[in-house]
């Protein structure tokens, strides 16, 4: 028999830090909310809530050889690339990149939209993403190594 008395979970673990939550992606108006970093799910996945600005484009054709991203929209229409084609992405629909699989999202619309973002494994993006719009020119290659995000030929953008 299950036992269906409402339970609070928060009771139930320790108190997580709540401060610097939301990151701001330079001046643009997007941000990157941290829904559940790999150490609040034991490394299994990273959650993210990515609110795209108007003026928001998106990334280039890149891949990771370390985790895999799903991408599941909310709110507006993003386009995926899947490495060989461009699809729109609407509200409730989903596209996953395994490890190691190119992949590329666009915004080309004037309005905004809002994505969730899966890591897995859970992996630390927020340095990452607080210090994207302002990484200089000369140390972006190296920054986005280090962060393993490999671009490639830009041909499709």
């Amino acid at each position: 028999m299950t036992d269906t008395k409402p339970m609070d979970c928060s009771r139930e673990r320790p108190e997580r830090a709540r401060q610097n939550r939301t990151i701001r992606l330079g001046t643009g108006g997007s941000t990157i909310e941290v829904l559940a970093g790999p150490a609040e799910t034991n490394g299994t996945v990273s959650i993210y809530r990515w609110r795209m600005s108007p003026s928001s484009r998106g990334p280039a054709p890149h891949f990771h050889t370390t985790f895999s991203e799903t991408f599941v929209v909310e709110d507006g229409e993003v386009d995926y690339f899947d490495g060989r084609v461009w699809c729109t992405l609407r509200p409730g629909d989903t596209a996953h990149a395994a490890r190691g699989e190119v992949h590329a999202l666009r915004k080309q619309r004037a309005e905004p939209a809002t994505l969730l973002m899966a890591l897995s494994p859970g992996v630390p993006r927020e340095e990452y993403f607080a210090r994207l719009a302002t990484v200089n020119e000369r140390d972006q290659s190296r920054f986005h190594q280090a962060h393993d995000n490999h671009f490639v030929d830009d041909d499709e953008r």
